[in-house]
């Protein structure tokens, strides 16, 4: 068999997610308005958007947004550790190209080697379901120019970056502005992870993978008080769209569901009576 039938599948599983990205700085940023390169870059900020769907097929969430000072580097690299178990699947922004690398390499700087969550992200390959890339999946592993995630959200009616943008991270943090710079990773994971749902449903050609864990994410949002800075999120097109469309899908998925038990019923009772 040829290597390129040996190629892992892409199909990534999507009862268990966790969105994330990080916001870095750079000290003596270029004058030209480059880009400067991975190693330069000090995460100051994470955000872990975790979505579970449970056997009763309601979905949980839990947000977890870090902040790196200076000389607490180790405990924020065990946090971000802790936020990406085995057996979820990683999802993020150009997060192969850039986020992982960064996370990776400041890691190993400040020597924090035992972090298998985040080693098993940084080491997954590109085709590999333990991590999911949406650029990389929305540029068709290049085929097409990369997207940035703006410009996908705003086709998709998705609100993110609605106050400051990335270039602003520095300046932001720099003035002590920290709780700005929380904010926006927050909101840039959680978009990602609404792109993340229009992707499964896409790929798997069934809109419930929208519909359904959005609608319960949306009534989370609108029910948890300390999330209220993020509930633009439960009003915006898709949200709606969702809550709209979820009780429909709830009810197919539940005829469906019983008329399997009925099947499997009847063929436990076509196999008892074959066995006398």
């Amino acid at each position: 068999m040829g290597i390129w039938q040996q190629r892992p599948r892409d199909d990534h599983p999507t009862e268990q997610v966790v969105a994330f990205d990080i916001e870095t700085i750079v000290q003596d940023e270029p004058t030209d308005g480059s880009f400067p390169p991975i190693p330069r870059h000090q995460p100051v900020a994470a955000a872990f958007l975790a979505a579970t769907r449970g056997t009763d097929g309601a979905h949980s969430f839990r947000l977890n947004v870090l902040v790196c000072h200076h000389n607490e580097e180790a405990q924020f690299y065990r946090k971000v550790d802790a936020c990406l178990p085995a057996g979820v699947v990683g999802i993020g922004w150009n997060s192969k190209g850039f986020d992982l690398p960064v996370l990776r390499l400041q890691a190993m700087s400040h020597h924090m080697f035992g972090l298998p969550g985040l080693a098993r992200q940084a080491q997954a390959s590109r085709y590999d379901t333990t991590h999911c890339d949406l650029a990389d999946q929305m540029s068709g592993y290049g085929s097409s120019r990369t997207l940035s995630l703006a410009a996908v959200c705003e086709t998709l009616q998705i609100p993110v970056k609605t106050s400051i943008h990335g270039s602003d991270v520095g300046a932001l943090w720099r003035a002590g502005d920290v709780e700005a710079v929380l904010g926006y990773v927050a909101e840039d994971t959680i978009a990602t992870w609404i792109v993340w749902l229009h992707w499964a449903a896409w790929k798997n050609a069934d809109p419930a993978e929208l519909a359904l864990p959005l609608a319960d994410f949306a009534v989370w949002l609108q029910t948890t008080p300390e999330l209220k800075p993020f509930r633009g999120f439960a009003e915006c097109p898709p949200a709606r769209w969702a809550l709209a469309h979820a009780p429909g899908f709830r009810a197919a998925r539940a005829s469906a569901d019983a008329e399997l038990r009925l099947a499997q019923e009847r063929d436990e009772q076509a196999f008892a009576a074959s066995a006398r």
